[in-house]
């Protein structure tokens, strides 16, 4: 939703999933954690899905969430 109320969609990224455990806790810690340094909402959900896309590619819950330095490259 945006600040005038209006949805928006936001696509997700294209791969291809291994587990998708834990993908919605690092979608929610990477959304807030963006939240948190300031950015805007439309680029915390980017910075999420990001997140998120990375995790599913890797097996596990904790050993699939993405560092900060992977996001960032």
């Amino acid at each position: 939703m945006t600040a005038d109320g209006a949805a928006r969609h936001y696509p997700a990224p294209a791969v291809q999933a291994v587990d998708t455990t834990a993908a919605g806790d690092t979608f929610i810690g990477g959304f807030a954690a963006r939240l948190a340094a300031g950015a805007d909402v439309d680029a915390a959900i980017r910075f999420a899905q990001r997140a998120a896309a990375i995790s599913v590619t890797r097996a596990g819950a904790q050993p699939s969430i993405p560092t900060l330095a992977e996001l960032t490259d």
